[in-house]
């Protein structure tokens, strides 16, 4: 037996073990390594791609939006002005009908008193009319006898009483 033992030795399962595992680390490396890497790379570039555009497609919606709201405000704006524009025209629409309504009226008026107005000189000159053909007959009956105060009060009631009776041609 020996005591000594060297402090290094060369075995060869470690050399082999060492050089199989360097030369499957090439092989990985060029087969695996880079593939993986190239693939990781890819993905990185495809995701940094996605988020950009999915920055821009929100910034665009953003602006959109801001458009659309400023559309909307202005549609607001100008809803209230046709509004206020309708109930201006129609105050000035009602306004025009009630003063032609109101000319109406007068010339109505008008008219009714001017036809009231003759009406009334007809019946006036009709009434003297019949008065004078009252007094005629009255003077006729006067006239056909000599007539005593009694007399005269009994011709006028029965001119009064014929009157009555007939109505007034």
């Amino acid at each position: 037996m020996e005591l000594y033992q060297p402090l290094m030795s060369l075995n060869w399962n470690m050399l082999f073990t060492a050089i199989t595992v360097i030369v499957l680390f090439f092989i990985l490396k060029h087969f695996f390594f880079e593939k993986v890497h190239d693939f990781m790379v890819q993905r990185e570039k495809e995701i940094k791609d996605s988020l950009d555009n999915a920055a821009k497609t929100n910034e665009e919606a953003d602006k959109r939006l801001q458009i659309y709201e400023e559309k909307l405000a202005g549609a607001d704006s100008e809803s209230r002005q046709i509004l206020k524009a309708a109930r201006d025209e129609a105050k000035v629409q009602a306004k025009e009908i009630l003063d032609d309504a109101g000319e109406k009226a007068r010339a109505l008026i008008e008219h009714s008193q001017k036809e009231i107005r003759r009406e009334k000189y007809n019946a006036r000159k009709e009434l003297q009319e019949e008065l004078s053909t009252l007094a005629v007959m009255a003077a006729e009956k006067i006239v056909e006898k000599e007539l005593n105060p009694e007399d005269q009060k009994e011709i006028v009631d029965k001119i009064i009483e014929e009157a009555e009776e007939k109505p007034w041609s």
